[in-house]
């Protein structure tokens, strides 16, 4: 029965009175009201529970493929492609050929020790049947890959000393300088530890149990100590890397929650990427807020390009005049594709087209990722611009509740779009802020085992740790090689006989290492 039946029925009943219909028909508009907004939580909570179950359950990939969009396309954007593919001539040529079958994949052992082990006939089986003797005419070679088992050893330190018998002086050598006052580990130890805690994840207790297995007990309290000795030894590093915000041009941030035990809380680690080919680095930070005014302090002297996702906390610098602010599209798409991992079977819906579109522009990105900033720049004009402004039609075109999943992915593109397409004008911009969430992905790794941090000292030089690791990697260095060469030369950057920015790995001679 329709609104309009049910007041004619309460009219009929109560007879032509005004007053009873108003009332009557302000109660039904309340009940629509309230059955509207309770049928909207109910698709959000559902959405929610889909969107959750995908992400315990489903793959976690973004690729189109992997989320079965369907790659049709209607004649709008048809007509964008065709404006945007090259008009060059190909030809295709096709053959067939004998697929050369293999036995699994082979190993690359060229740098391993070696080992020759010879497994040769005995005198008596090198005399034949007819009584010559066998001759060699070659050698059959096989490999096997061995594991030589962990193992520590002790140094001992030895110091003659000699007197002169008139003076009565006693002289002899210096002693090697520890990384770590009075602490018996060697740098080599102390990064094999560290190395294994923030690189491969390993947290110090299976680390002793490790040690114990060995035959030597060492209390993971003890490599804590040693952890933690290292990176203060180490912080003229991380005072240098704050010198270089000044210098750089190029900068991502993001931010990634941490649980604080003390006080227990939940804190952030700030992020910061540097992507000048001369001057590439990762800079990890931690504090206990996600307040904007950490970005302030850390960048309070930065001019350039710095690439955020919309988080409110940058909105101070998107008011600099010193500083262009990018928005990320991996964001954007992530948000989309979230609407199609709980839509059911409704992939060819508003959320994949927007997929498809924003899947072209990461490939023009892809096929000028090797061009000069200029002509990145003059790639993008030309193809990618068209691509955006369809795109921006259609967002508009987009009747979504605001708190719905579709809604907020609409809301969220629209409230950055200045940003978003900012890039277009910008060779030397990326398209998003991936480069930086991979170089986070390790510490989420990491913090899957150690689950906390002890207090705000603590996590800031594990940051510090964190920081020069992925740097290293980032510049193709090796880690362990890096930090053991560091850590020896503590005492002299105490001393103020080198300077710390020569040993920042984007800096350091590489000759040094070896």
């Amino acid at each position: 029965m329709t609104n309009n039946e049910k007041t004619r029925e309460i009219t009929e009943f109560l007879g032509d009175s005004s007053r009873h219909v108003e009332m009557f028909e302000s109660l039904l508009a309340e009940k629509d009201a309230k059955i509207f907004n309770l049928e909207n939580e109910l698709n959000w909570i559902k959405q929610q529970v889909k969107l959750n179950q995908q992400k315990i359950y489903g793959r976690s990939t973004e690729k189109l493929d992997s989320l079965q969009v369907p790659l049709i396309f209607n004649e709008d954007f048809e007509d964008i492609i065709k404006e945007t593919i090259s008009e060059e001539k190909t030809e295709t040529i096709q053959y067939t050929r004998r697929k050369v079958k293999t036995c699994g994949r082979k190993l690359d052992t060229s740098k391993l020790v070696r080992e020759r082990q010879l497994h040769d006939l005995p005198e008596s089986e090198k005399i034949c049947l007819c009584g010559c003797h066998l001759e060699k005419i070659g050698e059959d070679i096989s490999e096997q890959i061995d594991h030589i088992r962990e193992q520590l050893k002790v140094i001992e330190h030895i110091n003659p000393k000699y007197v002169c018998r008139q003076c009565e002086t006693i002289k002899s050598a210096k002693k090697p300088e520890s990384p770590i006052p009075k602490s018996m580990a060697t740098a080599r130890l102390i990064t094999n530890v560290i190395i294994k805690k923030y690189e491969h994840h390993l947290p110090l207790y299976r680390q002793a149990k490790i040690l114990a297995n060995q035959g030597f007990d060492i209390p993971d309290n003890t490599l804590g100590n040693w952890v933690m000795g290292a990176s203060e030894v180490l912080f003229p590093l991380r005072d240098a890397t704050y010198q270089q915000f000044s210098l750089i041009n190029k900068l991502q941030a993001d931010e990634t929650p941490v649980t604080v035990l003390k006080p227990h809380k939940e804190g952030y680690l700030w992020a910061y990427h540097s992507y000048s080919t001369e001057n590439r680095f990762i800079f990890f930070e931690f504090s206990l807020t996600r307040s904007g005014e950490n970005v302030e302090k850390r960048l309070e002297n930065y001019q350039g390009l710095l690439q955020t996702d919309g988080y409110y906390g940058y909105n101070a610098f998107r008011k600099k005049e010193t500083v262009i602010n990018f928005g990320c599209w991996d964001h954007s798409r992530r948000k989309f594709t979230d609407v199609v991992k709980i839509s059911g079977d409704n992939k060819s819906g508003k959320a994949g087209d927007m997929l498809l579109l924003i899947g072209k522009l990461y490939e023009i990105e892809q096929d000028s990722k090797d061009q000069s900033y200029e002509k990145r720049k003059q790639i993008r004009q030309a193809r990618a611009k068209p691509i955006l402004d369809l795109i921006f039609s259609r967002l508009q075109k987009i009747h979504a509740p605001p708190k719905s999943a579709l809604g907020k992915a609409v809301t969220y593109c629209l409230n950055q779009w200045p940003y978003l397409c900012r890039y277009l004008d910008y060779g030397e911009a990326e398209l998003s802020n991936c480069w930086i969430e991979n170089q986070i992905r390790p510490f989420a790794l990491g913090r899957k085992n150690w689950m906390f941090v002890g207090n705000e000292h603590s996590a800031n030089k594990s940051a510090l740790l964190y920081s020069l690791i992925q740097t290293c990697r980032l510049n193709n260095i090796d880690p362990h090689q890096y930090l053991e060469y560091v850590l020896n030369q503590a005492h002299r950057m105490r001393r103020r006989e080198v300077d710390p920015t020569s040993l920042l790995p984007q800096f350091i001679n590489k000759d040094l290492l070896k």
